[in-house]
């Protein structure tokens, strides 16, 4: 038993050591924000001869707009999980308790959207004869069309292990259908709404070709391709490109820290429940 124990230790103690590997990127990314330009470009993991962390941080939110850029990516981030979770979750509980051919048919075709690429030329199109073209509602609903099949494939196995009696005491107490799913299934659905919103939330944040792409106003760039703003042709300046990235994937990595439970615990009932 005690070596057992000794062996689990030993075994933690190694993951350990191998999970310290995770931080490096952040430690380079974090040290190189607060050098001058000349050690920044060395790209090492030494302690800076000067500290310049409200210079460098002053010129990251004057010159690259890092307000503006948060603001863009709270307004498309927002707009896109709203429209996500709530066509995937109606989505899914059709697929869920209808079986018939279409509903096998519906959750096929949505699960090859997930494999399926943008059509830049098609969509560009799409937005231009739609007057969504250069705006933030455009650039969202092409978040919410790629996805939705994400969405309801997560979404899908977990309403399957919901129990069919729900609907049938609903109904006998007087429920429609929408007032059934909104007052009585969708609250059962908070941990997998939770675990889709966190992930889709991380997958639009971090987006920047769609963004690149379809927005051609710079005031409405998000914030990670704000980050090119320090990036030119014949400069590059490292140390405000490393703050920038910093902020960027500051408030992502915050969230999953605080929503990782949440992750694992929306994902262990699905698969059990289903």
């Amino acid at each position: 038993m005690k070596s057992q124990k000794l062996t689990l230790r030993v075994l933690e103690g190694v993951l350990w050591m191998f999970s310290a590997f995770i931080f490096v990127p952040y430690l380079l990314v974090l040290l190189t924000s607060v050098k001058n330009a000349k050690e920044a470009g060395l790209f090492t993991l030494t302690v800076p001869s000067e500290i310049r962390i409200l210079q460098n941080y002053k010129t990251v939110f004057e010159q690259g707009y890092v307000i503006q850029g948060f603001v863009n990516s709270m307004l498309i981030a927002v707009l896109s999980l709203f429209v996500i979770l709530m066509c995937s979750a109606l989505l899914s509980f059709y697929i869920a308790r209808v079986k018939d051919a279409f509903s096998s048919f519906l959750y096929y075709f949505f699960i090859m959207g997930m494999m399926a690429p943008i059509s830049l030329v098609t969509t560009f199109e799409l937005l231009k004869s739609l007057e969504l073209i250069n705006t933030r509602m455009g650039v969202a609903m092409i978040f919410a069309s790629t996805l939705i099949p994400f969405a309801t494939f997560i979404y899908v196995g977990f309403v399957k292990g919901l129990p069919k009696e729900l609907d049938e005491s609903s109904t006998i107490d007087g429920c429609g259908p929408y007032k059934m799913f909104f007052l009585v299934i969708m609250p059962l659905l908070q941990p997998i709404t939770v675990t889709a919103g966190i992930l889709v939330f991380m997958n639009v944040w971090n987006d920047s070709q769609i963004v690149l792409f379809f927005l051609n106003d710079n005031a409405k760039w998000t914030m990670p391709l704000n980050i090119y703003r320090f990036y030119g042709y014949y400069r590059y300046e490292w140390n405000y490109i490393f703050g920038s990235v910093l902020l960027t994937t500051l408030p992502v990595f915050l969230l999953y820290l605080v929503g990782q439970r949440f992750i694992i615990e929306g994902m262990t009932s699905g698969a059990v429940k289903g």
